[in-house]
C-alpha cells in the first residue's frame, strides 16, 4: 500500500476543524503575515512533508511577522515553496508528548511516549506501542500515564476520522497537554494513495522542478519521474529503472542517511540523450539551490539495463554536468556512478574521464559492483569531509 504525504496544513484542517493556521507560498507579501495573527508571536515552518525541520533550520519559533517573512524568503531561495504560519503556543516542555497511529493488517499500531519533543529520538526507549483492533473502544489500563481520560477522548475521536479520510499514518510530536486539552503542535500525516480519489483531500503540490519534469515526461515515450523530498538535502539521485531505484533509496535510509535524501525518481524506457540531458539539467539546477558549503553527493546509478544504451544516456548526463561543472565543483559536489547494460564500458569510460577532468569524481563502477555499495561510498564521503561551520551532522 503506497502512501502520500499530506501538507501539515491540510492534515490539521482535516482532523481539527477549529485549527487556526495560514498556508503561504513563496510569493506571500509581508502584509499577509502581519495581518494574520495580530500582536501574537508566530511560528513559521516549511510545509512540504519534511521531518526534523527544527534541526534543519526549517522552523522558526516565537518570531515577529518581519522575522517570519525573512525566514520565508530565505527558504524560498533554497527551493522551498510551501509554508505554514501559526500562532506560537508558550508551554512547558514537560507537557510535551509523542503519539502516532499507523494502519496495519490487524488494525492500528498506536505508539505513545510522555516524553515528546525535538529530542524524541534520544528518548525512544520511552515509546511504547500496542495494536488496537479495528473495533477497539479503549486502551489497556495504564497505557496513557498522564490524564488518561483526556488522551482517550482525543484518540477515539481521531480514529473514525483516520478511517473516513483513508489516512494510513499520523505522527504528532509534540502533542501538548494544556488545561485538560491536547494541542498538536507538529504533525505528519500520510494518505493511502489508492484511496486518494475517495478521500476528497488535495494531492501533493508540485514544486517548480517537479512540474518541469512532469512536463518532460508527458512529451516523451520514455519514463522520467522526479519527487523533491528535501530541497536542503545533501544526497541527490539520478537513477535508472524502478526496481533498482527503490533499492538504492532504501539503502540510503538503512544507512541512517534518510534525512539527507533530497529527491527520488528514475528515468527508464530507453530515453534519448536529449531527454536525459533535459532531465538532468533540471535536477542539477535544483541541487545548486542548496547554498551551504557542506559536501554533497550526486548518485547516478541503476541496475543492469536490458535495452537502454548506457553510452547514449550517459552522453546526455555528461552534457548537462559539463554545463554546470564549475558551479558543481564550487558547491562541493562529488559524483558516484554505478551502471550496467548495453555499451556499459564505453559509457562508464566516458563518464570517468569527464568526472576526473572536471574534478567531480567520486567513483565509477560497472555491473561487477554490488548495487548498494555505492551508497556506502557516499556515506564515507559525507562523513570524512564535513564542511566547517556546517549544521549538518556527519
Amino acid at each position: 500500500m503506497s502512501r502520500v504525504k499530506l501538507s501539515e496544513y491540510t492534515a490539521k484542517k482535516t482532523l481539527f476543524p477549529n485549527y487556526q493556521g495560514l498556508p503561504l507560498t513563496s510569493s506571500a507579501p509581508l502584509s499577509s503575515l502581519t495581518q494574520a495573527f495580530p500582536r501574537k508571536p508566530l511560528v513559521i515552518k516549511v510545509d512540504e512533508g519534511i521531518k526534523k525541520r527544527h534541526k534543519q533550520g526549517l522552523l522558526k519559533l516565537a518570531c515577529t511577522p518581519k522575522e517570519a517573512f525573512v525566514a520565508l524568503s530565505t527558504w524560498s531561495t533554497l527551493g522551498y515553496s510551501h509554508f505554514l504560519l501559526e500562532p506560537f503556543l508558550k508551554h512547558d516542555a514537560s507537557n510535551e508528548h509523542y503519539l502516532s497511529l499507523e494502519r496495519v493488517r490487524a488494525g492500528w499500531k498506536l505508539s505513545y511516549s510522555p516524553q515528546g519533543g525535538v529530542e524524541i529520538e534520544s528518548a525512544w526507549d520511552s515509546v511504547k506501542s500496542i495494536i488496537l483492533p479495528p473495533d477497539a473502544k479503549t486502551t489497556p489500563p495504564g497505557f496513557f500515564q498522564t490524564s488518561p481520560s483526556v488522551f482517550h477522548r482525543f484518540l477515539f475521536r481521531l480514529l473514525p476520522l483516520m478511517n473516513q479520510f483513508h489516512l494510513s499514518f499520523l505522527e504528532i510530536n509534540p502533542l501538548v497537554l494544556q488545561k485538560n486539552h491536547l494541542i498538536p503542535l507538529d504533525l505528519a500525516c500520510e494518505l493511502d494513495n489508492t484511496a486518494s480519489p475517495l478521500s476528497g483531500l488535495p494531492d501533493h503540490k508540485l514544486s517548480a522542478s517537479e512540474h518541469q519534469i512532469a512536463t518532460l515526461d508527458a512529451l516523451t515515450p520514455a519514463s522520467l519521474k522526479f519527487r523533491l523530498l528535501n530541497p536542503s538535502g545533501h544526497i541527490w539521485m539520478i537513477l535508472s529503472g524502478g526496481g533498482a531505484s527503490l533499492v538504492l533509496a532504501d539503502e540510503v535510509a538503512d544507512l541512517g542517511l534518510g534525512s539527507e535524501l533530497a529527491n527520488y525518481g528514475e528515468y527508464s524506457g530507453a530515453p534519448l540523450p536529449d531527454d536525459v540531458y533535459a532531465y538532468t539539467k533540471i535536477i542539477l539546477s535544483q541541487l545548486l539551490l542548496v547554498k551551504d558549503s557542506a559536501p554533497k553527493a550526486l548518485v547516478i546509478a541503476g541496475g543492469v539495463a536490458n535495452f537502454t544504451d548506457v553510452a547514449l544516456t550517459f552522453r546526455g548526463l555528461i552534457r548537462a554536468l559539463a554545463e554546470q561543472m564549475v558551479e558543481l565543483k564550487k558547491a562541493n559536489v562529488q559524483v558516484f556512478v554505478r551502471r550496467g547494460g548495453p555499451h556499459e564500458i564505453q559509457g562508464l569510460t566516458s563518464m570517468r574521464t569527464f568526472l576526473r577532468q572536471a574534478g567531480l569524481l567520486g567513483s565509477v563502477h560497472g555491473h561487477e559492483t554490488m548495487l548498494t555499495a555505492i551508497i556506502s561510498e557516499v556515506k564515507q564521503y559525507l562523513s570524512v569531509n564535513p564542511a566547517p561551520n556546517s549544521r549538518r551532522r556527519p
